[in-house]
């Protein structure tokens, strides 16, 4: 099989390296307009493109089996478009502003699987809402997920891990909610509070536009929410600099750590009338490998999701977020045991 993975940046190239190693036999190509420096292993390669040309964009995709989306935002809603006309399944990480489901119906006489929002959150937290949702009615949903410095005293507490403007989209977008069954959109930075985080510690919680398809998929849900998660102070500390437009000048200059020793944590909690189930996902810099935890759990993810949708194993034709995917059980368990395979793993129900 002919892999293409849009983008070789932090995520992509991490994807590319991961389903090079699993998938032997196949052959995994970058597509991007740098030179990701790759050497190793034999069967991944480099293709010089510019994926904001839609004519490149497409010539390269219809050369290629299955397409794996790592693009920034603004490109990844287009990529997703030009695989469906290419007649392409696809699995994408890009999180694009765009809604993909309006593209299910595209999706569908196109006869082509589309993936989207297949990383950490959205992506991981989906993906067990979901799971928890085929297990009975749900009422309430609350994602906390957050990417921090595992050291507290660093620089606004951050590091570097993953796109600078995006991370400055989130904290300007408002948040859509979800409260006594209606969709609502308030604020970010919305209702913050400071939480005690099981094996981690002290951290303050506040409303982010993380919920995105769940909002649609997920209507008899009355209440959800994402809240992202930071050390203490955070939210005083950047204030000023999305104020002044510096925010992204100001953590490139100062958060920029090597190695990029990052804190991530998802939980995900999810009520059945009385009874509430939890999942919780906390992972740390890796000496070993050198993938920072933000990659761990995000392109390890795609990287998984994309090896079983090369098997046919994932989702048949339409657009599946993770949360459709992970009704059922065999599929969520095939992702979580990939992961698990990778030493990234969860604990449940508090354990």
């Amino acid at each position: 099989m002919k892999i293409l993975v849009l983008g070789g940046g932090a995520q992509g190239r991490v994807v590319a390296h991961d389903l090079a190693r699993a998938r032997a036999s196949d052959t995994i190509t970058v597509a991007d307009l740098r030179d990701p420096g790759f050497t190793a292993p034999s069967n991944l390669r480099w293709e010089p493109a510019d994926l904001a040309d839609a004519g490149a964009l497409a010539r390269i995709i219809a050369g290629h089996d299955l397409v794996v989306g790592a693009l920034p935002s603004h490109l990844g809603y287009a990529a997703m478009r030009a695989a469906i006309d290419a007649g392409r399944n696809m699995v994408d990480v890009s999180f694009c502003e765009e809604d993909s489901l309006a593209l299910d119906a595209d999706a569908r006489r196109a006869g082509v699987s589309i993936v989207p929002d297949c990383g950490l959150a959205p992506g991981l937290s989906h993906l067990c809402v979901g799971r928890a949702a085929a297990e009975g009615r749900a009422d309430e949903v609350i994602i906390d997920v957050g990417g921090v410095a595992e050291d507290p005293s660093r620089p606004y507490g951050y590091v570097v891990t993953w796109s600078l403007p995006d991370l400055e989209q989130e904290y300007l977008r408002p948040a859509r909610i979800v409260r006594e069954g209606r969709a609502r959109s308030v604020p970010a930075f919305s209702e913050l509070v400071v939480e005690e985080i099981p094996g981690v510690g002290r951290m303050e919680a506040f409303l982010t536009d993380g919920l995105r398809t769940l909002v649609d998929t997920l209507t008899d849900v009355p209440s959800m929410v994402e809240r992202t998660l930071r050390w203490p102070g955070h939210v005083a500390a950047v204030r000023p600099l999305l104020e002044q437009g510096r925010l992204v000048e100001e953590l490139r200059a100062r958060c920029s750590e090597s190695p990029p020793r990052d804190l991530v944590v998802l939980r995900v909690r999810v009520r059945h009338d009385a009874r509430w189930s939890e999942r919780r996902l906390i992972e740390r810099y890796d000496p070993a490998s050198r993938l920072t935890a933000m990659a761990r759990t995000t392109a390890l993810t795609t990287a998984v999701c994309a090896g079983l949708a090369a098997e046919s194993r994932l989702a048949g034709p339409g657009v599946h977020p993770l949360e459709r995917v992970g009704r059922d059980e065999r599929t969520f368990d095939a992702i979580l045991e990939g992961l698990a395979g990778r030493g990234v793993r969860f604990a449940a129900n508090g354990d």
